[in-house]
């Protein structure tokens, strides 16, 4: 990766669907990382980033004003009994694998959920996808099952395996009810994390 001037982990904004569609494209293109096969619009990209953003964090990284990264928490399921628990997804540019910027953005979404009160945090992996692993792993998810022939893409049945992180000194949910709605976080504990994470970012160019 080229020398850079500026580096920033962030929340989303509304125009930032333009880069993020860009960054997910080829993922569904060309992989089964997703199982999503419909390359969305711009205006899906935006819809769906307003309704997580009710209650997810939802994070970009920026360097040198172009977006090249997100991440983002959203909902595992629909029942209440559920409410402590979010599904990830991370989607790096392939050009700028390797430099930290996944780490960057796990950390400042990892500070934000628990700020907000949830408890388990899983991630759905197709397999083969050692670099994901990897990732997860050093977070502390542990593998709980893997899904066998769980979708068909490009031509073949995929493998799921799903990962779990349960964190630390989660609140007892009878003690202090649903997670916080993003709104309602403090803005220093968000503020906390999303510069936690850049000087991270900052630190490993």
């Amino acid at each position: 990766m080229k020398e850079i001037s500026t580096v920033s982990i962030r929340m989303a904004r509304k125009e930032d669907a333009l880069a993020i569609l860009d960054i997910y494209r080829p993922y569904i293109t060309d992989t089964a990382i997703t199982f999503v096969s419909r390359i969305p619009t711009v205006t899906d990209i935006e819809k769906k980033m307003a309704d997580i953003m009710r209650q997810y964090p939802y994070l970009v990284c920026e360097i040198d004003g172009g977006v090249v990264g997100f991440a983002y928490a959203n909902k595992m399921r629909p029942h209440d009994a559920y409410r402590w628990n979010a599904e990830l997804s991370i989607y790096v540019s392939s050009q700028h694998h390797g430099h930290g910027i996944a780490t960057a953005l796990y950390t400042a979404l990892f500070h934000i959920l628990k700020a907000q009160g949830f408890c388990n945090l899983y991630a759905a992996i197709t397999i083969p996808n050692e670099q994901s692993i990897a990732l997860h792993r050093r977070f502390g998810f542990r593998e709980l099952v893997v899904h066998e022939a769980d979708g068909y893409k490009l031509g073949a049945w995929r493998d799921v395996l799903w990962m779990l992180y349960r964190i630390e000194g989660a609140a007892d949910p009878g003690e202090h009810g649903f997670p916080l709605r993003l709104a309602k976080v403090r803005k220093n504990d968000i503020d906390t994390a999303l510069g936690m994470a850049t000087a991270l970012l900052s630190g490993a160019q």
